[in-house]
C-alpha cells in the first residue's frame, strides 16, 4: 500500500504532534499533516488526498466545521470531529451544523482503531480497482475472440438481437448489427416442427431444448439457408439473456472436424494443448516400447516470467508466446509433438535413439532459445529457458505422472536458468510412509493432537554488534523422533496444511516475545504467503499480545517468494504498518534468487545450508557467499550464515562478509516453546 496520509485541522501543531505520537506508538505508520486555515485544507485534500481529515478546534474565521465538511464531502474522504465529551452542548451545536465521525479523545483506542479500519479499507479498494481493471481486461478479451470465433453467435433478449458477431452477419447477408437490431426472430426463422413462439417463451423461462432445433433461415435480403440452432443462457452487458448458435446444416460435417481440432489445439500458438498431450502420453505409455528408442516429455518455460509479465500487456504476451512456440517447432523434429500445457509453459513428446540424443535436444532446443530475438514494438530482447525432462519408461504409471515429473525437473532447472536436468524417480528420496495421503493424515493428526512445538536457535553477531537474533524452527512430535520442518513442511504446504500449522504456533510464540528484548524470526510457510487473510489475522495477534513488531522478523523460502513474488508483495506491504521485518532463507546464486532482491525489501539474507559444508577447502562456496553478501548489501540486506558447524569456518565467513552466524559451534542448547 502507498504511504496514507492523517490531516489534523487544529489552530496548534500540539494535536497534530500528538497524534502523530500516538499512532505511531500504535504501531501504525502513517504520515500526519497539520493545517489550520481551509485554503491549506483545500490544498493538502488535492495533494495528498488523505484517509481521514480529524477536525480539532481551530479558529472559526480561518476554518469552520462548515468548510471543511464541504471540502471532504466533494471527494468523498472522512471527516471525524476529534473532541471530548465534556461540553454536549458543543458537540451537539457541531453535529447541527453537518453529519460527521465523532471521536472522543479522551479514548487513545477510538482514534487508533478507526485509523486502522481506514488503512484496511484504502487497501481492500485498491486491490478492488486492480481487479476490476483486470476484469474489464478478461472481458475486452472475450469480446474479441467472440467477435473473432469462426461460429455464428447471436445474443437474442426477448426475440430481438442484443448482439451479433462477424460471422453471423455474414451468415445473414448483412454488413452490420443495426440491419437485424429490429427484427424479431419470429420474422426471420420458421422451425420444420414445432411452434417458434412456443420455444421463445421456453426458452424465455430457462426451458433449453436438449438437442439442436431445425430452422429455415430468412435473410433480409430475400434468400435463405437451412440450420441448426443451440441455445444457452448468458449475460450481456449485466442483463440476462440467451446466447443462440446457428450451424448451417451443410456445414455440419465441416463444423464436427473443427470442433475436433478445436479441442486438442491452443488458441493462441496453434499448438497442441494439454488434452492433446496427455492422450499422446498415454498412447506412447500403452504401446510397446521400440527397441534401442527413447520417448520423452520436455517441458519448457522461458526463464524470468514474473517480469515479463509485468512488462507487457496481454496483446503483447500472446505475441510473444507465438514466437516461442515458433522457435520450439523449428528447433524440433519433425516427428515430435509440440504443446502449449499452461499460460507460458510448453511441452515436447519426442522420441530418440538414446538417451545422449534426446539430451542433445533439450540443449538444441535451449541454443534456440538463447539466439532468437523478440521483437514487440520498439523492444528487442532474448529470453533463455529451461526445460525439464520425464522418460516414458517401466517407471511411470501414467501421463499425468509424466508430465508432472517433468514440471518438477523444470523448477530444479530453473534455479539455475538456462539449463535442462532429467527427472529421475529412483532416486526420489524414501519417507517412512508410503505416499503424501499418509503424511497428511499424520499432519491432521497433530493439528488436532498439538504435537507441534517451537525451538529457539540463537543467531550470533561475530562483531558483538546490534541487536541479538533468535530463529524459531517448528517441530513435529512423531513416535520414531521428532521432526524438523525440512521433513514435513514442503508436504504440508502441498496439500493447504502449513497455514494451520503456522496459526497454531505463532500466537505463542508472540505471547513469548512480549517477554524478550531479542529480534525474533518466524518462519512463515507458502499457505501464509498466499492467504490474503493472513496479515489481518497476524495484525490482530500482534496487537492482542502487546508485541513490538518491529522485533519481529517474517522468514520466506527464496523459492517460494520467488514463485509467489505478487503475493509475496503484497503481504509485504499490509505488514508494513506494524514495522516487522523480512528475511529470504535458502538463498543461493541462482539468478532468480538475485532477482527475488530487487523486487522485495528484505532487511537479511539466510544463505542455503550447503554453503557452510566443508568452506574451509571449499573456494568455490567462499567465492559464492562473497558474491551473494556484495549483491545483498548493494539492497541494504544483511547475511546470515547457518549450519555453521565448527570455529575455523568463522573466521572464513568473516573474511567474506557474514558477520551474523547460527550452528552447532554455539554450544548452546536451543530454547524448547510450547512443549
Amino acid at each position: 500500500m502507498e504511504s496514507a496520509n492523517l490531516l489534523v485541522v487544529d489552530r496548534s501543531p500540539e494535536c497534530a504532534e500528538h497524534v502523530n505520537s500516538l499512532l505511531r506508538n500504535s504501531g501504525i505508520k502513517i504520515h500526519v499533516i497539520h493545517t489550520s486555515k481551509a485554503a491549506e485544507v483545500k490544498r493538502a485534500i488535492d495533494q495528498t488526498r488523505p484517509l481521514l481529515v480529524l477536525f480539532r478546534q481551530p479558529d472559526e474565521k480561518l476554518a469552520s466545521l462548515e468548510e471543511i465538511s464541504a471540502l471532504t464531502q466533494d471527494l468523498g474522504i472522512p471527516l471525524a470531529l476529534y473532541i471530548d465529551l465534556e461540553d454536549p452542548d458543543s458537540l451537539l451545536r457541531h453535529l447541527h451544523a453537518t453529519a460527521c465521525l465523532v471521536i472522543h479523545s479522551g479514548d487513545e483506542s477510538l482514534l487508533t482503531g478507526t485509523v486502522r479500519r481506514l488503512m484496511i479499507r484504502s487497501s481492500e479498494s485498491s486491490q478492488f480497482l486492480i481487479q476490476k481493471s483486470r476484469l474489464e481486461e478478461l472481458e475486452h478479451r472475450y469480446d474479441l475472440l467472440l467477435d473473432s470465433s469462426r461460429e455464428a453467435i447471436a445474443y437474442i433478449h426477448e426475440g430481438l438481437h442484443v448482439y451479433a458477431n462477424r460471422a453471423y452477419l455474414e451468415a445473414l447477408h448483412v454488413e452490420s448489427a443495426e440491419e437485424i437490431n429490429g427484427i424479431s426472430l419470429l420474422e426471420m426463422m420458421k422451425l420444420e416442427q414445432g411452434d417458434l413462439k412456443k420455444l421463445l417463451r421456453g426458452l424465455s423461462k430457462g426451458d433449453f431444448p436438449d438437442q439442436g432445433v431445425a430452422v429455415a433461415v430468412h435473410r433480409p435480403d430475400g434468400s435463405e439457408f437451412d440450420a441448426t440452432l443451440t441455445f444457452s443462457a448468458a449475460r450481456f452487458n449485466g442483463e440476462d439473456c440467451i446466447q443462440m448458435m446457428v450451424q448451417e446444416s451443410n456445414e455440419a460435417a465441416e463444423l464436427v472436424a473443427e470442433l475436433e481440432r478445436l479441442r486438442v489445439m491452443d488458441p493462441v500458438t496453434k499448438l497442441g494443448n494439454k488434452r492433446a498431450l496427455v492422450d499422446r502420453v498415454k498412447t506412447g505409455l500403452e504401446d510397446s516400447p521400440t527397441s534401442g528408442k527413447v520417448s520423452a516429455v520436455l517441458y519448457i518455460e522461458p526463464d524470468g516470467m514474473s517480469d515479463l509479465n509485468d512488462e507487457l500487456d496481454v496483446a503483447h504476451m500472446d505475441e510473444f508466446l507465438v514466437e516461442l512456440a515458433g522457435v520450439l517447432v523449428g528447433a524440433a523434429d519433425e516427428n515430435d509433438f509440440a504443446a502449449r500445457v499452461s499460460d507460458h509453459g510448453f511441452a515436447l513428446l519426442a522420441t530418440r535413439p538414446n538417451m545422449e540424443a534426446m539430451e542433445a535436444c533439450a540443449q538444441q532446443i535451449l541454443d534456440a532459445f538463447a539466439r532468437h530475438l523478440t521483437e514487440l514494438g520498439d523492444r528487442s530482447f532474448t529470453v533463455t529457458c529451461s526445460i525439464g525432462i520425464a522418460t516414458l519408461g517401466r517407471l511411470a504409471k501414467d501421463a499425468t505422472a509424466v508430465i508432472a515429473g517433468a514440471r518438477r525437473a523444470q523448477l530444479e532447472a530453473a534455479q539455475k536458468g538456462n539449463a535442462y536436468i532429467t527427472f529421475r524417480p529412483q532416486l526420489t528420496a524414501v519417507t517412512s510412509f508410503e505416499d503424501d495421503r499418509q503424511w497428511v493424515d499424520r499432519i491432521r493428526f497433530a493439528l488436532g493432537n498439538g504435537d507441534f512445538y517451537a525451538v529457539q536457535q540463537p543467531i550470533v553477531d561475530l562483531d558483538g554488534e546490534g541487536d541479538h537474533l533468535v530463529e524459531n524452527f517448528v517441530y513435529m512430535r512423531d513416535e520414531a523422533g521428532d521432526l524438523p520442518p525440512s521433513e514435513y513442511l514442503a508436504i504440508a504446504d502441498r496439500n493447504d496444511l502449513a497455514g494451520q500449522v503456522d496459526r497454531i504456533i505463532i500466537p505463542g510464540l508472540l505471547k513469548g516475545f512480549a517477554e524478550s528484548s531479542d529480534r525474533q524470526i518466524i518462519n512463515l510457510s507458502t499457505n501464509s504467503v498466499l492467504d490474503y487473510a493472513f496479515p489481518a489475522w497476524f495484525t490482530e495477534q500482534v496487537s492482542s499480545h502487546c508485541t513490538d513488531g518491529e522485533r519481529i522478523i517474517l522468514q520466506i523460502g527464496a523459492a517460494s517468494a520467488h514463485s509467489n513474488l505478487k503475493p509475496t508483495q503484497r503481504l509485504m506491504q499490509e505488514l508494513a504498518s506494524l514495522g516487522c521485518h523480512f528475511s529470504i532463507a535458502d538463498f543461493g546464486t541462482e539468478v532468480r534468487h538475485q532477482q527475488t532482491l530487487e523486487h522485495l525489501e528484505a532487511k537479511y539474507v539466510k544463505l542455503h545450508r550447503s554453503f557452510t559444508e566443508n568452506l574451509t577447502t571449499n573456494s568455490a562456496n567462499q567465492e559464492a557467499i562473497r558474491a551473494i553478501v556484495d549483491g545483498a548489501e548493494e539492497r541494504g540486506a544483511i547475511v546470515i550464515a547457518d549450519e555453521v558447524a565448527d570455529t575455523p569456518s568463522l573466521a572464513i565467513l568473516w573474511q567474506c562478509g557474514v558477520k551474523l552466524i547460527a550452528g552447532a559451534f554455539l554450544k548452546e542448547n536451543s530454547q524448547v516453546v510450547g512443549q
